[in-house]
């Protein structure tokens, strides 16, 4: 029997469409990391890594994106702050990048889509109560 003061919540249609292409995100992510043979060099906040820290930073990246996909579709309150920090990564890497090496197409995607994503998250933020 449920408590009289327990609200279920209800996880909105657009929290769970995010939660899951996160979570989806995170084998393809995984794939493409294996497939060039972990030789990318990502950038974390715009600074370009190399070596045992590149790896380090690769790793960390589909794992990333399942604690986003998991928070999303959980409804938990730190996976706000974890997208912020995230879109905060991956912004300042795109503009960056498109400083120093000008326009790209993937770079361009990121930085129009990541701009509304981060109001997206600071006006739905108070969906997110666990």
């Amino acid at each position: 029997m449920k408590d009289a003061g327990e609200i279920p919540l209800k996880r909105p249609l657009d929290i769970t469409i995010f939660g899951v292409l996160f979570l989806l995100s995170a084998p393809v992510e995984l794939v493409n990391i294996i497939s060039t043979g972990w030789q990318y060099t990502p950038k974390f906040f715009g600074i370009t890594s190399h070596g045992i820290v590149a790896k380090g930073v690769l790793a960390v990246q589909p794992v990333l994106h399942l604690a986003l996909g998991y928070g999303f579709l959980a409804l938990r309150r730190w996976v706000v702050y974890l997208g912020f920090f995230y879109i905060g990564d991956v912004l300042t890497s795109a503009v960056s990048s498109f400083i120093l090496y000008g326009y790209g197409r993937v770079r361009t995607i990121f930085i129009v889509l990541l701009v509304p994503f981060l109001i997206y998250l600071i006006v739905r933020r108070a969906q997110f109560k666990r």
